[in-house]
C-alpha cells in the first residue's frame, strides 16, 4: 500500500506540474494573438494524426533516450554530465569515418552495423571518461570539462565533414558523402529499426541499476557518499564507470542518428526543434528524477511535444520557443513540488 501511495503521489506531482506548465504556455500563446485551444490540439495530437508524425516522434525519442541516460547515470552519484551532446557528436563523427572507410572494403551489413554501433559507444565513452579522469586525478569539476568537450566535438565534426576524403563536394553545408546501404538501418513501416537498440539499452540500464553490484554502488554513493566510502566502495572507480557508461550511451545515440536518420554525417545532426538533444536529455532526466524506468516513457512524451512544436511553427507561426518554455516550466514546477513534499 505504501508503494502504491508513493507512485500515486509522484504521478499526481507530475500531472499537476505539467498541467500548470501548459496553462502558463497557453496564456502566453493567447497573449501573442494565437488560439490557445487550436495550439494545444496541434501540440498534443500531431504525432498521432498521421503516420509521418508518429514516425518522426519515434525518431526523436531514440536519441533522447540515450542522452537522458548519459546525464542520468552520473547524476545518480551527484555529478553532472553536461557533455552528452558532445559525446553524441563524437560518437556519430567517428562512426561516419569508420563507415565511409570500411564501406569501401565491401563488408556486409551483418558485420558492419555491429562494428559501427560498437565504434560509437567506444568513441562516446572515451571522451566522457576523460572528464572522469580529470575529476579523480586533478579535482577538475566535470561540469567544466564536459562543457568544454562539447566544443571539441563540434570542431572535430566540422573538420571531418569538410575534409577532402569524406566531404560531399556537391553540398554547401558541412556534410560527408552518403553512407552505403550496408552501413545504414531502415524502418519497419513507420517504426524505425533504431527503436530496438534504444529499448535494449533501457532494459540493460534498468538491470544494471537494480540488479548488479555496480548499480548498488551507484545507488549507495548517491544516497551518502561518505558512508559508501567508509563501507569500502571505490568512489573513483564508480565515478569513472558512470561517465564511461553514460558517454557510451550518448555515443551510441549519435551513431544511430547518423546511420538511421541522416545516413551521413551532417553538421547539426544532434539538434532538433532549435535545441540540441543533450539539453533535452537533461530536462527529461530532471522531470523523472533520474528514474531509469520512466525515462523511455518521458522521452516519448517529450518527443510528442517537440513534433507538435514543429507543427505549431509551420501551421500557426507560433514560435517553437513557447513549447521550450513550457518544458522548462514543467521541470521547475516538478522539482519545486517534489522538494517541498520531501521536506515535509
Amino acid at each position: 500500500m505504501k508503494g502504491r501511495s508513493t507512485v500515486a503521489r509522484a504521478a499526481l506531482v507530475y500531472l499537476a506540474s505539467i498541467a500548470a506548465a501548459f496553462a502558463v504556455t497557453m496564456i502566453l500563446v493567447a497573449a501573442l494573438g494565437f488560439s490557445p485551444w487550436r495550439a494545444l490540439r496541434t501540440l498534443v495530437t500531431t504525432s498521432f494524426r498521421t503516420s509521418f508524425g508518429f514516425e518522426e516522434t519515434l525518431k526523436k525519442t531514440v536519441p533522447l533516450i540515450f542522452t537522458t541516460y548519459a546525464f542520468t547515470i552520473p547524476f545518480m552519484i551527484k555529478f553532472f554530465n553536461i557533455g552528452a551532446w558532445g559525446q553524441m557528436l563524437f560518437g556519430g563523427t567517428i562512426t561516419a569515418v569508420v563507415a565511409l572507410t570500411a564501406g569501401e572494403t565491401g563488408l556486409p551489413g551483418v558485420i558492419l552495423i555491429p562494428l559501427l554501433l560498437t565504434t560509437g559507444m567506444v568513441a562516446g565513452g572515451a571522451i566522457a571518461v576523460v572528464s572522469g579522469v580529470l575529476k579523480t586525478r586533478y579535482g577538475i569539476n566535470p561540469i567544466i570539462s564536459t562543457i568544454m568537450s562539447n566544443y571539441l566535438a563540434i570542431q572535430f565534426l566540422n573538420f571531418v565533414a569538410t575534409a577532402g576524403p569524406f566531404r560531399d563536394p556537391t553540398e554547401g553545408h558541412p556534410m560527408t558523402r552518403r553512407l552505403i546501404a550496408a552501413a545504414t538501418i531502415r524502418s519497419w513501416g513507420i517504426v524505425p529499426q533504431a527503436v530496438v537498440p534504444a529499448l535494449i539499452a533501457s532494459v540493460v540500464v534498468y538491470l544494471m541499476i537494480r540488479h548488479t553490484r555496480l548499480g548498488y554502488e551507484i545507488t549507495a554513493i548517491g544516497y551518502n557518499e561518505r558512508s559508501a566510502r567508509v563501507y569500502g566502495i571505490n568512489f573513483n572507480r564508480t565515478l569513472l564507470l558512470t561517465f564511461l557508461i553514460g558517454g557510451a550511451l550518448a555515443g551510441l545515440g549519435g551513431t544511430i542518428e547518423v546511420i538511421s536518420t541522416q545516413r551521413r554525417l551532417i553538421e547539426g545532426f544532434a539538434t532538433t526543434s532549435g535545441a540540441q538533444f543533450g539539453m533535452f536529455g537533461i530536462v527529461n532526466a530532471l522531470i523523472v528524477n533520474a528514474n531509469p524506468i520512466a525515462i523511455p516513457i518521458s522521452a516519448f512524451l517529450m518527443s510528442v511535444l517537440l513534433v507538435g512544436a514543429d507543427a505549431l511553427q509551420r501551421t500557426m507561426q507560433v514560435p517553437v520557443e513557447a513549447v521550450l518554455l513550457s518544458q522548462a516550466l514543467a521541470v521547475l514546477f516538478v522539482v519545486v513540488t517534489r522538494e517541498r513534499l520531501r521536506s515535509r
